[in-house]
């Protein structure tokens, strides 16, 4: 059997992690792993800032460890690369609007575009419907794929790095009877996965990472609660389950605020508390650096491209349209290539001619023939390239038509809303969202928030109001209690046109 090799590369902030995998046989190998810095700027607040500067870093990490650039696969971190599992009781059309509307609750998104992919999960529960779910930035991936591609690395798959992270954990976890609780300690926030057997039960991430701990120390205690939170949760959900709780820190720069968390973990988690175990297969005499091995969210990346069935399904954010862009492309440059030749084998028959007039006429008549050739390969990158124009024109406009498109009277709802807040009732703060309004701020009596509720599913614009939240004060020098009422704006019915109303009657 031929052996298979593929690459994945793990971009975070501040680190980049990249590990060569091969078959042999039914194992999975590692042949070569190393861990580098990206430049300070390539990463700011949990998002890529600048893909040149980290292009040219994963170019010269592959060079210099004489890593393939074929079936390379790329995990992305940051707050905008996210990984769920998404518990839903919807069926057919209601699955995608579900799906959409948590993954951006999830993930905060604000008004940023995001590409985002569900697989169904097998949960072995009837009445409930578990999906996997990914997304990444669109921005960052518009602009990492092509300044990948300048420096000659061609990407096949991209995913978040806690998706990456789950396929390798489950492959190593599938065997065991216990969860098993994954703690990612990263630059700028922390990752919890849990898997039982080969299937991720939970995935979720805080915002505390190696660069918050460094500043603030006492934040620890915020992920303490995290990791006891996620051992309470496999008890609750599986009578006598014992899990094991595993950190990772091979992608955090600051080895100090590494080996706190590690010693506090173990010392206030009642759960079994190791360091990350290493990858088990290597090849001997490999080129292995220190995190190498434990470089989970990389391994996971290099699986894809393995070709073998995959545990945990796998995600692919590449856009569907890169690989036809990247097809065109080609081409032009092929096209391109042929006239720099003809023009090329014209001037040298033309100094041929000079030198001789028998074999060089001949010789000159066939490069004429040559350029005619290519002529015709010119007319037709021209076409291709005036129905890749048409076709970008078309995009817009559908673009613009779709901005134009309001579902409801805004200032009609709005008008509307406010008319039923009675006195005692503050609102702070009105957003919507994808039709989705929410209602904050305080009121002096929690009762008047029903009244409010009662008033608002009684509007014509609106549907579905309920309480999201409401904390009640306690205490005599304690504030004014908060709510969050939420509730969907009902789409408007078209006008019946009076041509319509006429025969109507």
């Amino acid at each position: 059997m031929a052996v298979r090799t593929a690459v994945g590369i793990t971009l975070d902030a501040g680190t980049l992690h990249a590990v060569e995998l091969a078959t042999d046989g039914e194992a999975v190998v590692i042949r070569r792993a190393v861990c580098d810095q990206l430049p300070p700027g390539a990463f700011a607040d949990g998002g890529l800032t600048d893909a040149n500067a980290v292009a040219e870093t994963v170019r010269q990490v592959l060079r210099a460890n004489h890593m393939p650039r074929r079936n390379l696969c790329v995990a992305l971190g940051g707050k905008l690369a996210i990984a769920r599992v998404i518990e839903a009781s919807a069926s057919g059309a209601e699955v995608q609007h579900v799906l959409q509307e948590r993954i951006s609750r999830y993930a905060i998104y604000e008004d940023l575009d995001v590409l985002w992919k569900a697989t169904p999960l097998e949960t072995g529960e009837g009445d409930k419907r578990a999906f996997l779910a990914a997304a990444v930035s669109r921005d960052e991936v518009a602009t990492l794929l092509p300044a990948l591609r300048r420096v000659g690395v061609r990407v096949s798959h991209v995913e978040p790095y806690a998706l990456a992270a789950i396929r390798s954990l489950a492959t190593c976890a599938a065997g065991q009877e216990q969860p098993t609780i994954l703690m990612i300690l990263r630059n700028e926030s922390t990752d919890f996965v849990i898997v039982k057997g080969s299937w991720p039960l939970l995935v979720r991430s805080v915002d505390e990472g190696a660069c918050e701990l460094a500043r603030r120390p006492e934040k620890i205690e915020d992920l303490l609660i995290e990791a006891r939170r996620s051992v309470d949760f496999c008890k609750s959900r599986f009578d006598g389950a014992q899990p094991r709780l595993w950190v990772s820190v091979a992608a955090c720069e600051d080895p100090v605020v590494a080996r706190g968390l590690l010693a506090c973990v173990k010392r206030d988690v009642a759960a079994e508390v190791e360091a990350l175990p290493e990858w088990p297969e290597v090849t001997p005499g490999a080129s292995v650096d220190e995190y190498g091995r434990q470089s989970w969210a990389a391994i996971g990346a290099a699986m894809i491209a393995l070709g073998r069935d995959e545990i945990t399904p796998h995600l692919n954010l590449v856009p569907d349209e890169w690989p036809a862009v990247e097809t065109v492309q080609k081409q032009l440059m092929g096209l391109a290539a042929s006239v720099v030749a003809a023009v090329v084998a014209m001037v040298i028959a033309s100094m041929m001619i000079r030198m001789s007039a028998g074999d060089v006429a001949k010789a000159a008549q066939a490069a004429s023939v040559r350029m005619q050739a290519h002529t015709v390969s010119v007319r037709a990158a021209s076409e291709l390239k005036r129905q890749a124009a048409e076709a970008a024109a078309r995009v817009k406009l559908w673009k613009d038509v779709r901005a134009t498109i309001r579902p409801t009277d805004w200032t009609a709802a709005l008008e509307a809303i406010t008319g039923q807040i009675p006195e005692g009732v503050r609102v702070r703060e009105i957003t919507c969202r994808r039709g989705v309004l929410r209602l904050a701020g305080e009121t002096q009596v929690t009762d008047l928030v029903h009244q409010v509720v009662e008033r608002l599913n009684r509007l014509p614009c609106l549907e579905e109001a309920s309480i999201e939240r409401l904390v009640r004060a306690a205490g005599l020098d304690a504030q004014l209690p908060e709510y969050v009422i939420t509730c969907r704006l009902r789409e408007q019915q078209p006008a019946q046109p009076e041509k319509d109303k006429k025969d109507a009657r």
